[in-house]
Parts: structure tokens; C-alpha cells; sequence
């Protein structure tokens, strides 16, 4: 009898055990792995993703204002840019007369050798006439100083031309007395015949001077 309760006792205790050891079993297996993508987590990205996206809309919008609002600066910049007064748009062509000059002058400055044409003193007292009144005798000082002797027969283009200013032919004048005698001879003779010309009295007396009038005019 006693055996029969020891036996009964330890049967109880054994079927205790496995029904504990079968609940843990079943417990383990409800547990989510470490690594498992479907878990706590799942949910809080599924709710930041319209997050995100609702921040990358925002952003692109500022950037697209942003954008608009340089455009709109930079088109209110050019409305408000007032347009050249008639004064400073005068001044501009002014200097590009006054450049167009000193460039044929370094034109020639550089030219080596090589004989002035009719058409070079042509052009030369073209643009000399178009420079504005106010830079002439800037420009023509200039001239003056580049221009060498084998090339002076463009300055005597403006010599020659009795419609320029008599301030400005005798600049020339002045400067060709100062020049090679070889100069002198062929430029003097020729204003001297005019006798309507500016310089004409003063080519006369120099010509007279140095006994080189012609025979006609010398009484000879």
C-alpha cells in the first residue's frame, strides 16, 4: 500500500514537469526573434514614412520659392534700372570717336615704312573731324607726338584742309617746322600756294627767309 502511494506520488510529480516544460516550450515560440522585420518597429517606420515625405515636399517648396523669389529680385533689378540719359549715351559715342582716332593713329605709329595715299589722308582727317571739339586737341597732340616723319603726310591732310579750325592747322603747322627739312620742302611749298590758307602769310615769310620763294614771287 505504501508503494502504491510512493508511486502514485511520483507519477503526479512527473506529469507536473512535463506539463511545465511543454507551457515553457510553447512560451518560446510566441517570442519574436531579434532579427525579425515584423515587430515593434514595423509600426513606427510605417508612420514615419509620410513623415519623410511630407518633409521632402516641404524642402522642395522652399527651394521652388526660394528660386522665385531670386528671379523676382532680379527682374525688379533690371525695371528698376533707370535708362541712359541722351547726355550719357552722347558721351558714350563721343568716345568711340575719340578711340576710332587714336587707333588709326597707332595704326600708323607701328607701320613701318610703306607710302601715305591720298585715301589714308582722307580717312585720317575723316576721323579726326567726326572726334568731338572738346577732345581735338587731345587727340591731335597725340598724333602729333606718334606720328613719324615718313608717315607726316597724314597730318598734312588736316594741313591741307582749310575747313578745320585755324587753331588746329596751326598745331599741324608748328609741328612740321620742327620736322626734317626734307619735311618742310614738301609740305610748305605746297601751302603756299594757297593764299587764302590760315598759315599762308607765315609760310610765305619762312619760305622768303630761307631764299627758297619761288623765282616768280622772289622778283627773280
Amino acid at each position: 500500500m505504501d508503494i502504491r502511494k510512493k508511486i502514485s506520488a511520483l507519477v503526479i510529480v512527473f506529469a507536473v514537469l512535463v506539463a511545465v516544460v511543454v507551457f515553457m516550450w510553447q512560451g518560446q515560440e510566441d517570442v519574436q526573434p531579434p532579427g525579425d522585420d515584423v515587430g515593434p518597429e514595423a509600426p513606427q517606420s510605417a508612420v514615419q514614412g509620410p513623415a519623410r515625405k511630407d518633409a521632402a515636399t516641404e524642402t522642395a517648396g522652399l527651394e521652388s520659392a526660394d528660386a522665385e523669389s531670386e528671379d523676382e529680385g532680379e527682374d525688379a533689378g533690371e525695371e528698376s534700372a533707370e535708362p541712359k540719359t541722351a547726355e550719357e549715351l552722347q558721351e558714350e559715342e563721343d568716345e568711340k570717336k575719340v578711340d576710332a582716332f587714336d587707333s588709326l593713329t597707332d595704326k600708323w605709329m607701328e607701320k613701318d615704312g610703306g607710302e601715305v595715299t591720298m585715301k589714308d589722308m582722307d580717312d585720317f582727317v575723316v576721323a579726326f573731324k567726326s572726334v568731338p571739339a572738346a577732345r581735338k586737341d587731345e587727340c591731335l597732340h597725340r598724333a602729333l607726338n606718334l606720328v613719324s616723319d615718313d608717315h607726316v603726310l597724314l597730318l598734312a591732310g588736316i594741313l591741307f584742309d582749310k575747313s578745320i579750325d585755324k587753331e588746329y592747322l596751326e598745331l599741324v603747322f608748328n609741328d612740321v617746322l620742327n620736322r626734317d627739312e626734307e619735311v618742310k620742302k614738301l609740305i610748305l611749298p605746297k601751302i603756299f600756294k594757297d593764299k587764302d590758307h590760315p598759315c599762308w602769310a607765315d609760310t610765305a615769310w619762312i619760305l622768303d627767309v630761307t631764299g627758297e620763294l619761288p623765282k616768280k614771287e622772289n622778283g627773280e
